[in-house]
């Protein structure tokens, strides 16, 4: 299983961490390795948290391939820049915000 996104500290002080995965609608294999191939995404990479029919950017990710041996990683170049957002604690939005920044 693929090592949790750690996030923030809670209020309480503890951290709260949740497993997110990459989804992706295309996949092609890697042909850089021997045998088996195995998939990986080509394209945007969503970051997905299981049981949920969306991802943190809000696609809905109906008939897309979940890499379940793939953690969302925010540093990765193919990774959707909304979702990468809606990894940061909530103070941090609020931050980048430009209309709550406004009203400071």
């Amino acid at each position: 299983m693929a090592a949790p996104l750690t996030m923030a500290k809670s209020r309480d002080g503890r951290s709260a961490s949740r497993e997110i995965f990459v989804v992706s609608i295309h996949k092609v294999r890697d042909r850089a390795g021997g045998l088996p191939y195995r998939w990986l995404p080509y394209g945007v990479e969503h970051a997905w948290e299981p049981g949920n029919r969306r991802t943190l950017c809000g696609e809905w990710i109906c008939g897309w391939t979940v890499f379940w041996d793939r953690p969302f990683s925010t540093r990765r170049a193919a990774s959707c820049p909304a979702c990468v957002e809606a990894t940061l604690p909530a103070e941090s939005r609020r931050r980048l915000d430009p209309v709550g920044r406004r009203k400071e």
